[in-house]
């Protein structure tokens, strides 16, 4: 938890392995499981992101159906996968909109709240040990992002390690929370037991009674720009806090394993699921990507219709153009000039249509991709 610019999303990428060394870029430290070098291998990880990238015209339980059959092929039948699906749907509270569209800015669809917890069900198709999250309220409302972080919770009780970026939750958030770890300016203040012990450990500035401890610890670790003279002590209380917790801090802050046979336990499924490679055959994932390409492309009613009128309207005006060409041999360059403008008519309504689908396409894609669910040959297919 910590203020806009405290380095929470950057950490958690660091965490998730979504950031690596580069040329701008120097990471430096160490990277642990249980005392071991971070692999992959070992543990499966999920990244739930701020932004929800969905299919617009597709419904809650065939979005589901269709990650279940690119990361479940392998493994079940279409009735175990069917099944499989409504359980996360029970497990997510989605039963009662599955069979709505997810939508968009322009389509209606399902809520904000729905749609962070449809992130969360579509990661969990991967069976993970840890699920990162990064701020999954933004944008909600207090009782959506409550029960978001509810779901979570309950993931933490089923077995799962849950660690989630937040900015500043509300009280009934804040007591979820088994362990908080504070950032300011991307130093650590604060790493420990959640609760009241924070408020304790920074006895030194009391928290008012009747108040959010959430609110209390977002105020102290904020920096204050309303004047020069504000900016200057809350930096300088900050820099304290720092020096204070690296004098108080031990070099392992936490050494609680993360439960590789606990989720095994809950979900059997989930775990004979969780050692078996995810990707399937470059033909199958074709296959899918194609039929989940046509699902978004034919339901998209105003779309259709727009480019229904526009090949009408072209034809009128290339027929009253060329009428009457006759066949002669002169008649040859004109018949030719439409073939041309025809081609060049009908390859740019299709380019309108992409232009304004490949940005949010390929974002949805490269996720899918990064994660290893995709095979990169068929990525430029979908």
């Amino acid at each position: 938890m910590g203020p806009s610019g405290s380095g929470k999303t950057t950490l958690l990428n660091v965490l998730a392995g979504q950031l690596a060394n580069a040329s701008r870029l120097h990471l430096s430290g160490i990277l642990q499981l249980n005392g071991r070098p971070f692999s992959s291998k070992n543990f499966k990880f999920a990244y739930v992101r701020q932004e929800d990238l969905f299919f617009s015209q597709l419904t809650v339980r065939e979005t589901l159906s269709l990650a279940a059959e690119l990361q479940l092929s392998n493994i079940y039948s279409a009735e175990e996968r069917d099944g499989y699906v409504d359980d996360l749907l029970f497990r997510l509270g989605l039963v009662n909109c599955a069979d709505s569209n997810v939508g968009d800015g322009k389509v209606r669809g399902i809520s904000g709240g729905e749609k962070k917890r449809l992130s969360l069900a579509c990661e969990l198709m991967a069976s993970p040990s840890v699920i990162f999250a990064d701020e999954p309220t933004t944008g909600l409302d207090a009782f959506q992002a409550d029960k978001v972080m509810e779901t979570l919770s309950q993931l933490a009780r089923d077995g799962h390690t849950v660690i989630c970026s937040i900015h500043q939750p509300r009280g009934s958030v804040y007591v979820k929370f088994d362990d908080i770890l504070l950032l300011a300016e991307g130093a650590l203040v604060y790493a420990g037991p959640a609760h009241d012990e924070p408020v304790s450990y920074f006895s030194k500035y009391p928290c008012p009674d009747h108040v959010n401890p959430a609110e209390f610890l977002a105020d102290l670790i904020s920096v204050d720009y309303t004047c020069t003279e504000s900016v200057y002590f809350s930096r300088k209380r900050i820099d304290g806090l720092v020096e204070a917790f690296v004098r108080n801090s031990s070099t392992i802050i936490y050494k609680t394993p993360l439960p590789r046979t606990e989720v095994c336990k809950t979900n059997k499924i989930a775990c004979r699921k969780s050692v078996v490679k995810r990707k399937g055959g470059w033909w199958r994932q074709f296959r899918l990507l194609l039929k989940r390409a046509w699902m978004q492309a034919s339901r998209d009613g105003p779309t259709n219709k727009v480019r229904a009128r526009m090949s009408v309207a072209s034809a009128i005006i290339f027929g009253s153009v060329f009428w009457r060409m006759g066949r002669s041999q002169t008649s040859i360059q004109d018949r030719m000039g439409l073939l041309q403008v025809a081609a060049i008519n009908t390859a740019m309504a299709a380019l309108t249509k992409t232009v304004s689908v490949f940005p949010k396409e390929r974002a949805i894609v490269d996720k899918r991709a990064c994660e290893g669910v995709l095979c990169i040959r068929t990525v430029p297919t979908f």
